[in-house]
């Protein structure tokens, strides 16, 4: 009797699954892991960020020191004044530390809550508004981002959606970057819902302040008006902010319902 050679009928080595099916189990399975995870994490870093006291914060992010890359020029008597505006919100707003404003000279129509107790003011923000009531929302909606500590909770799920990202990846790897995308319309999500806060926040602080909540929409209606070409509605999906209108109408609504009336609004002299 001749022997002769032959494959095994089964070989265990060898899937019988189509490859590109395999693939994708894989991928799913493998997103699935860091969804759990990302959600998990979110919940450890929310939990730290109420138990770190204000002193912590302070300690913490003493040493940060940013390059904005802006043109600095001095603005001491602006940003003085722009520090006794935020300095004003104290009867109205519990905050957990003093709050430090640095006004740098931009084009861009910002403001925006830093670790450690810092506003910053972009100098097109003061451009871009006519009323010292409208000013105030918009340093008041910073001040609420400050009260409910959003600047350390969203800081801290980037922190943890870049390490899940090159655990599951590697930090080089293009789908790496995809699955970041991805998460991020998540975690736009929850920024936007962070930002409703702070604009109620922003309302009541204007009402206990003026009596009234005019110059609330004011930023708001002027972006809306000098937006320019095709108005892609999904595109609010994607970024860190409700859409304007949205905003505007959502701040009309909660007016109504608090009882709070709009009234006459100071010019801004800056």
């Amino acid at each position: 009797m001749n022997y002769q050679p032959s494959l095994p009928e089964h070989n265990d080595n060898v899937s019988h699954q189509h490859p590109v099916r395999e693939f994708f189990i894989l991928v799913a399975g493998v997103l699935v892991f860091v969804f759990i995870g990302y959600w998990a994490l979110g919940v450890v870093v929310d939990v730290a960020v109420d138990h770190l006291s204000s002193e912590q914060e302070g300690q913490l992010f003493s040493e940060l020191d940013i390059d904005w890359g802006f043109d600095e020029e001095s603005m001491s008597e602006e940003q003085a004044r722009l520090q006794d505006l935020v300095d004003a919100f104290k009867p109205c707003l519990s905050l957990p530390y003093p709050i430090t404003v640095s006004l740098l000279k931009s084009e861009m129509v910002n403001a925006m809550a830093v670790p450690g107790g810092k506003m910053v003011v972009f100098s097109g923000l003061l451009d871009a508004l006519s009323s010292t009531n409208g000013l105030m929302f918009i340093l008041a909606h910073e001040l609420g981002h400050f009260k409910n500590r959003d600047h350390l909770r969203l800081m801290g799920r980037g922190i943890v959606l870049s390490i899940l990202a090159m655990l599951a990846f590697g930090g080089d790897s293009g789908i790496s970057d995809i699955l970041a995308s991805t998460i991020n319309l998540r975690t736009a999500k929850y920024s936007q819902t962070r930002e409703s806060q702070a604009d109620k926040t922003a309302l009541k602080a204007l009402q206990c302040h003026f009596g009234h909540v005019g110059g609330a929409t004011e930023l708001f209606e002027t972006l809306q008006n000098q937006k320019e070409g095709v108005d892609l509605a999904l595109l609010h999906y994607f970024d860190t902010h409700p859409e304007l209108q949205q905003r505007i109408d959502d701040l009309h609504r909660l007016s109504q319902e608090l009882g709070y009336r709009q009234d006459r609004v100071h010019p801004l002299a800056f």
